[in-house]
């Protein structure tokens, strides 16, 4: 073996052998699917508290405050998964640490377009104790905010993040159509387009990863949003392009185009699934469109976790092994909020199932 042959394998060992030690870890303590399914079964909420005990996640479904609100316990296992997100930042260097942390600013931008739309008056509701305090990569004063008395004065203290650019350069469309969707989604498209360069600075078998697993995340991404936008908001196809993220790994955009040419939302997700899955339309009948669309988000989350398992099975010194633990822990920490919110609205086992992601 030449002198570039072992540099070309002991490299990746070297940049990801500590990282790779607490991730393999973390990946043994995920729920096992029997757990899941008693989590599901459980009849009331302290029933499903005790139940995670002796879990990763007990310290948060021990804390007192969620008995009186199970709302803490979302916003304490979203916090949660910052928190570990943020520790594996510790093993990593250079272009691959700035690439996982960026995925931090994904809770920014949540935190930032739920306080906009409390401004607004379109959340159902007003407190901010619901939004994530740890430590994230800017400081945004998100009771100012809340308070600000004109939108342009509310965007102006994102000055000196990120966000204060594409959050600007949406203000005259958000005055025009009067919708929040308009700053939300060119959040979202800087934040994509600002990965993507991060991704360019990988080396070519972790670019080659990382392009595969952020693009289906894209084409998630874009067949949710810009169907709502369709069918909820009424925007015509010509200017949803506008609100298109590029780079998505199955569907460019003229097969974006296909799908929102589609005249009923059933032609709609049979186009986009058959990029993905072949013909599932027979998911669809008998739901809303509402339902509809959260089922397809079901699949095309399955679709991507089941892409991160394959990525845990290659070669295991890549940043493979730990985007795919940042997506099967994403997933469970979902599955766990989807089914507190089904004890919360008095749901069975059955209809909390069909909203759980899969975690193979």
């Amino acid at each position: 073996m030449g002198k570039y042959s072992f540099k070309m394998v002991f490299k990746p060992i070297s940049r990801y052998s500590l990282v790779n030690a607490k991730v393999r870890a973390r990946l043994s303590s995920l729920l096992p699917d029997k757990l899941i399914g008693r989590l599901a079964e459980t009849r009331e909420i302290g029933e499903f508290y005790s139940a995670l005990s002796g879990t990763v996640y007990e310290g948060v479904f021990s804390r007192p405050e969620i008995a009186i609100d199970p709302r803490i316990a979302e916003k304490l296992l979203l916090e949660k998964e910052i928190v570990w997100h943020s520790e594996l930042l510790k093993d990593l260097k250079g272009e691959v640490r700035e690439l996982v942390s960026h995925f931090l600013e994904k809770y920014e931008i949540e935190n930032i377009k739920t306080v906009l739309r409390i401004r607004n008056g379109t959340d159902c509701d007003d407190n901010l104790e619901y939004i994530t305090d740890v430590k994230l990569p800017n400081s945004i004063p998100y009771r100012e905010l809340k308070e600000a008395p004109t939108m342009e004065d509310a965007l102006s203290l994102l000055a000196g993040t990120p966000y204060i650019t594409p959050a600007l350069a949406a203000l005259d469309d958000y005055k025009e159509k009067k919708a929040l969707f308009s700053i939300e989604t060119s959040l979202e498209i800087d934040y994509y387009n600002r990965l993507k360069d991060k991704v360019e600075k990988l080396d070519r078998r972790d670019k080659q990863i990382a392009n595969r697993l952020i693009g289906i995340e894209i084409d998630q991404k874009n067949i949710g949003w810009l169907m709502r936008l369709k069918f909820y908001y009424d925007i015509p196809v010509a200017d949803l392009l506008d609100y298109n993220i590029p780079g998505g790994h199955s569907l460019n955009r003229s097969k974006l185009i296909k799908v929102f040419q589609s005249e009923s939302i059933e032609d709609s997700l049979s186009v986009a699934l058959d990029q993905f899955l072949g013909k599932l339309s027979g998911f669809f009948p008998g739901n809303t469109q509402g339902g509809k669309l959260y089922i397809l988000e079901i699949i095309l989350w399955n679709y991507l976790v089941s892409e991160a398992r394959k990525a845990l099975g290659g070669f295991p010194f890549t940043i493979g092994t730990t985007l795919a633990y940042l997506i099967l822990k994403r997933a469970e920490v979902r599955n766990l909020i989807t089914i507190l919110n089904g004890k919360v609205l008095g749901m069975n086992r059955e209809d909390i199932e069909k909203q759980l992601r899969v975690l193979f």
